[in-house]
């Protein structure tokens, strides 16, 4: 149930670079920010936000409540064929085969994004889209503890809401983030120019981007 299918012919390998490219037309921000990842954590982010792009693109394609229930049900139950050994033939899901036997995600932290996408499709409210659990699992990919838990759950749905267009502000302030985490929410930056309202060009992108990633200051 999404737009990558049928990949048994190919190699894992050549599964990641597909994702890793869609993501980067798709989600270019978040992308950017996972390039300062390790090659095998980038693999792991990369898997986490196409997973919540075929979860998202869900209201884009489906507006009817009954279809939209099916398409949320079958990743649930393609999370649940998962733990039972069963792989469903999408690329999706073997990216997030190989990373879930890899212990760098899990699949109660998956399904908790299903269910929190579902909700924002059934009420019309992208505002309560699952953000900052999409933050909170890909810091966690990179840094089991860390001390920024609350900083998350503040600037996500704020930096959702100031690229949706839907708020104005750079949102709250907070310290520098951890060194560990920071390829996990570097493009959290980029709330200073939409913030103040200023369009943000592709090279001043990657330039905030990187400037988050060597200070911690986002």
């Amino acid at each position: 149930m999404g737009s990558m299918t049928s990949p048994s012919s190919n190699s894992l390998c050549e599964i990641f670079d597909r994702l890793d490219a869609r993501i980067r037309h798709v989600d270019e921000e978040r992308w950017i920010s996972s390039r300062y990842a390790s090659a095998d954590a980038r693999k792991t982010l990369i898997s986490l936000y196409a997973f919540c792009y075929e979860l998202a693109r869900v209201r884009l394609v489906v507006s009817d409540q009954a279809m939209g229930a099916i398409r949320f049900q079958w990743w649930r139950d393609a999370l649940e064929e998962l733990e039972q050994g069963e792989v469903r033939q999408h690329d999706v899901v073997l990216a997030l085969k190989d990373r879930l036997e890899q212990a760098s995600l899990s699949v109660a932290s998956l399904s908790q994004l299903v269910d929190g996408y579902e909700k924002a499709y059934e009420t019309y409210d992208r505002a309560a889209e699952p953000e900052a659990v999409i933050a909170a699992i890909a810091a966690n990919v990179l840094a089991a503890a860390h001390s920024w838990g609350e900083e998350i759950r503040k600037l996500a749905p704020h930096w959702a809401a100031l690229r949706r267009g839907e708020a104005t502000g750079c949102g709250p302030q907070v310290q520098k983030a951890p060194r560990a985490i920071r390829p996990a929410i570097a493009h959290y930056r980029l709330r200073q120019h939409w913030g103040a309202g200023k369009t943000v060009s592709p090279f001043s992108m990657r330039l905030s981007i990187l400037r988050a990633a060597l200070t911690g200051r986002v």
